[in-house]
């Protein structure tokens, strides 16, 4: 046991309970409804009716409504939210609990709409709640060694892409420009800290692991991966797991409304276990508000009961998945999950098509593929962009193009570009899917 480490924990909980115990109260719900789907619903519903009623009550777009039925208030997108900025955010003096200013929180639309929005302060104690009982999941406690990649080394001085704080025992580790040099850096901070969790995107971790692989290098301590950001490729978990020897979650979350669950460990990037603990997921149809069908793919649409200064009620997040596991009713859950709806494919006769979980099996799960990349250019006309060093996959150009056609349609016309690496957004992130057509 790490004696500073230990002191640290109990430092934590210490200043928690002297100040109210809220992040400790926090926690043990969050922990009791993810263990109690039934007896936790009580739970779910009293947060659930206590957003309703504050947003009918204190929040000018919801004014009008005279109803705690879910199903009576509108769907809304962060288009809308936008739009009407002032008339979803309520007054600081009206929010339970509130302790000074809001706190603003950003998201950077790498892969949508950039997004500036404020969080209360319980808020603000409940997100640090669910990360804190997500990381105890995979056996990870406050305090221990922690290496987080993200990107922008801005965020902690100008010329420093790796930076150590003390205070929380966290090495941040800027995820761009992945050259050999940085990498290897990368990989010995990885060791030399002996971080027991390594949080990041998938894409920049997966371009690391990659190289140590390709070059021999090892996580000597065999790190646990929490991926977020991207839904996680079966190669990803291929290389870290089978290869590597280390434990993987992928982890489903955006900046509006926190961690809504995560993978069960080493499994399927596309299957989360929802933690229900701080929202209700609805998975509607595309052209209604009906909720789809078991087997039907549908967009997500969550209500947050953790956010009084900017109520998000049946807020479409612009993804997609199907219902996963239900139990009494409870969607417990989801499977299939894509990503953003907008990058869906069709098909040349127009029919929806999920193509991060539909790929064939020779690409998807190739271990001489590296990075695979599926592009919709028009109603008929597609590009597959394959990373691969491997000739003999090269010369399997006809049987690709034939695959594809079988989940396209014979008139479909796909070519098929053979590329060193995919292209990186500005924040890390690769986009698998895109569609460039508007069909």
């Amino acid at each position: 046991m790490d004696l500073r480490i230990e002191f640290q924990r109990k430092k934590f909980w210490i200043n928690d309970f002297l100040h109210g115990g809220r992040m400790w109260n926090d926690f043990k719900e969050i922990e009791f409804i993810y263990n109690n789907p039934v007896s936790g619903e009580e739970i779910r519903k009293k947060h659930l009716n206590s957003i309703l009623e504050y947003a009918t009550h204190n929040i000018p777009f919801y004014k009008g409504i005279h109803s705690l039925n879910i199903k009576d208030f509108p769907i809304i997108n962060k288009t809308l939210l936008k739009e009407n900025f002032y008339k979803f955010i309520a007054m600081k003096e009206s929010v339970p609990g509130q302790r000074g200013d809001f706190h603003i929180q950003s998201t950077s639309g790498s892969t949508g709409t950039p997004f500036s929005f404020p969080q209360d302060t319980r808020c603000r104690i409940r997100r640090i709640a669910t990360i804190k009982f997500g990381n105890e999941l995979v056996n990870f406690h406050s305090f221990e060694p922690m290496c987080h990649m993200r990107a922008g080394a801005h965020y902690w001085g100008e010329g420093k892409d790796i930076f150590y704080r003390k205070d929380l025992n966290i090495t941040y580790i800027d995820n761009t420009n992945l050259n050999a040099s940085k990498i290897e850096r990368i990989i010995k901070t990885y060791n030399d800290s002996q971080a027991k969790v390594i949080r990041g995107y998938c894409t920049p971790i997966d371009t690391i692991a990659s190289y140590a692989i390709k070059h021999g290098l090892e996580f000597i301590h065999h790190p646990t991966f929490i991926l977020g950001g991207e839904v996680m490729l079966n190669s990803t978990l291929h290389k870290l797991h089978t290869q590597l020897g280390c434990d993987v979650i992928s982890q489903y979350a955006n900046e509006e409304n926190g961690v809504f669950g995560q993978t069960a460990v080493n499994s399927n990037g596309s299957e989360i276990i929802l933690n229900r603990a701080n929202c209700l997921i609805e998975i509607l149809k595309f052209n209604s508000d009906a909720p789809v069908s078991p087997g039907e793919l549908g967009r997500i649409v969550v209500t947050d009961f953790t956010n009084y200064a900017m109520p998000m009620i049946r807020y479409d997040i612009g993804d997609a998945a199907m219902i996963g596991e239900t139990r009494d009713g409870i969607l417990i859950s989801i499977s299939n999950l894509v990503g953003r709806k907008t990058d869906l494919i069709y098909c040349t006769n127009g029919k929806e098509i999920d193509m991060f979980n539909s790929c064939p099996h020779d690409i998807y799960n190739n271990p001489l593929i590296n990075q695979w990349q599926f592009i919709q250019k028009s109603k008929k006309t597609y590009q597959v962009n394959l990373c691969t060093n491997d000739e003999a996959i090269k010369r399997q150009e006809s049987h690709f193009i034939g695959e594809f056609k079988l989940l396209l349609g014979e008139d479909a016309i796909i070519q098929i570009q053979f590329l060193d690496e995919l292209p990186i957004l500005s924040s890390g992130k690769r986009r698998c899917v895109i569609c460039e057509s508007r069909n």
